[in-house]
């Protein structure tokens, strides 16, 4: 278990990285850390998967070395759940944390109860002292609550191997390569329309 000096110093280098000190940046650091410590020695490589986009990607990927560019992370943001997974790579063993909302007493911790259930002020959207203000207030009402606040699951990864690498193909259209899924796969993704995210222009 992190001390407080070293969960300190891990939302330093986080809060950093991410460049906001968002609250659950702080949340996630213990979620990693719990996560971990359960998971224990691996017999392959540590990798890590996310159900949300937000926050928790940064904090595994400061606190394990486990990113979206090495592929030992996964994103799996349509979930949209706030929960993390560290596993062994090599079998798929791994500890799941998530957020137990039952632990969540409104009366006693109200600023992290509207957190999780997306329900704090409209002024806090828009950034500014609000938005600390509720930020400091969450992470002192979840510092009384710490590692009870979680749930924790041992879990087996269905898909846990090394991703296979994909073959790169010349676009007929653009002239650059792209990964190629299967045969039926002629264009890259952009020029065929799949995923057009620019237009081209002139400024």
């Amino acid at each position: 278990m992190l001390s407080k000096q070293e969960i300190e110093q891990f939302a330093q280098q986080i809060f950093k990285f991410h460049t906001k000190q968002a609250p659950g940046l702080y949340i996630g650091i213990l979620m990693v850390d719990y996560a971990r410590e359960a998971l224990g020695t691996v017999k392959g490589k540590m990798n890590a998967i996310t159900e949300t986009q937000a926050c928790l990607s940064d904090v595994v990927q400061v606190m394990t070395g486990c990113t979206m560019g090495n592929r030992y992370l996964r994103v799996m943001k349509d979930i949209g759940r706030f929960a993390l997974v560290l596993f062994d790579r090599e079998d798929g063993r791994g500890i799941r944390v998530s957020v137990d909302l039952s632990k969540i007493n409104p009366t006693e911790a109200p600023e992290m109860y509207k957190f999780f259930h997306r329900t704090r002020d409209p002024k806090v959207n828009l950034g500014g002292p609000e938005r600390e203000a509720s930020g400091k207030k969450i992470i002192q009402e979840f510092e009384k609550l710490g590692r009870e606040l979680f749930i924790l699951q041992k879990v087996l990864i269905l898909e846990h191997g090394k991703p296979p690498m994909l073959p790169a193909k010349i676009c007929p259209t653009c002239r650059e390569t792209f990964l190629q899924r299967d045969e039926t796969h002629a264009e890259c993704d952009f020029c065929s329309g799949t995923h057009k995210y620019y237009d081209q222009c002139n400024f």
